[in-house]
């Protein structure tokens, strides 16, 4: 992957498509990724966000095409959810979190990577119990931007629905593997969400599935960016 990207200079960038089904946008869209993207992720320094994006996609395709694993999963898109977006634009965020609750009613877990002040986290949102299991590879108290908007999202979801009772979401910290370092958040979210599908997409209760405080080894971290290599390296459209 990277000698497939020494042709390109600083700044210039390659693009991976993404249809509109990933991550229930009203179109489809391009993810652009640079050198310095895929040179973070090589040598294990802090994640961009179209690494995740990407990732994300890869998971999604899998879910989607492979009949091996639970087509019972969708995902949010991290920039669209990220709390620069709920800062610049958070009435279009609260309709897109709406819409794709409403688009994903009949899936087990929305997979809902976060990303706010300098670290990534992931949400896990199960509709049908009424719950957000969070995922921090760094725990501690935090005042998540995201919080009210995902509350109110989901109010509007029910009474869309014609519901009234039962608006509430609980938020319920995750007992899940501790990074080692400061710049590994990006890592472990991807290796939560690779470990939500290929073992837990079934699952009944996640807080019973993730009892790991440990931090990953290296070849489970090296796993996940090898899946990620992949994926980007079928399908990635240079520029012309």
């Amino acid at each position: 992957m990277k000698t497939m990207m020494l042709g390109l200079k600083e700044g210039e960038h390659v693009k991976v498509h993404c249809t509109k089904r990933t991550f229930n946008m009203e179109k489809d869209f391009e993810i652009s990724v640079t050198v310095e993207d895929t040179d973070q992720l090589l040598s294990g320094a802090w994640l961009n966000i179209s690494i995740i994006q990407v990732f994300a996609t890869a998971l999604s395709e899998l879910c989607f095409h492979d009949d091996c694993h639970p087509n019972s999963i969708g995902f949010m898109c991290p920039e669209m959810i990220s709390a620069t977006m709920l800062k610049s634009d958070a009435d279009r965020i609260l309709l897109y979190m709406t819409r794709s609750m409403s688009a994903l009613s009949s899936k087990t877990f929305i997979l809902c990577p976060y990303y706010e002040k300098s670290h990534w986290m992931l949400l896990v949102l199960c509709l049908s119990k009424r719950e957000v299991y969070k995922f921090d590879s760094q725990q501690k108290k935090r005042n998540l931007m995201i919080k009210e908007p995902l509350n109110n999202a989901f109010r509007s979801y029910k009474r869309l629905g014609g519901q009234s009772k039962g608006t509430k979401l609980t938020w319920i910290p995750a007992q899940c593997a501790q990074q080692p370092g400061s710049l590994d958040c990006g890592y472990y979210v991807m290796r939560f969400m690779y470990d939500i599908i290929m073992n837990h997409g079934n699952s009944q209760d996640l807080t019973k599935d993730f009892s790991r405080t440990l931090p990953y080894s290296a070849e489970e971290i090296n796993e996940v960016k090898d899946f990620w290599a992949d994926y980007f390296m079928n399908n990635v459209e240079f520029l012309a």
